[in-house]
């Protein structure tokens, strides 16, 4: 089974507002991602590349953990604990 990812844009955007950037073209100036790329992202058509990742991770400051959160939001994961069949820690003995 395939396990698709998302990028959590609800944190990234709370991300962004809390470094204090004002607009898209400062994030990518200072990201050096090309600004239609970075519409492309922040409007959820389009996953980042790793290296758009490794950008935004610095520009944010972010740490492991919140770039995990944020890069790597597993559909399937969420899917199953909306269903009660991931990390609800029930038995079905």
């Amino acid at each position: 089974m395939r396990i698709k990812y998302v990028v959590d844009l609800n944190i990234l955007k709370s991300e962004i507002e809390r470094k204090g950037i004002q607009s898209v073209e400062e994030l990518s100036r200072k990201s050096r991602i090309n600004e239609s790329q970075l519409m492309r992202v922040l409007n959820g058509k389009q996953m980042p590349a790793m290296d758009e990742m490794v950008e935004l991770v610095s520009v944010l400051d972010l740490s492991p953990e919140k770039a995990k959160e944020i890069f790597f939001k597993s559909i399937m994961r969420d899917t199953y604990k909306k269903e009660g069949k991931y990390g609800e820690g029930k038995s079905n003995c």
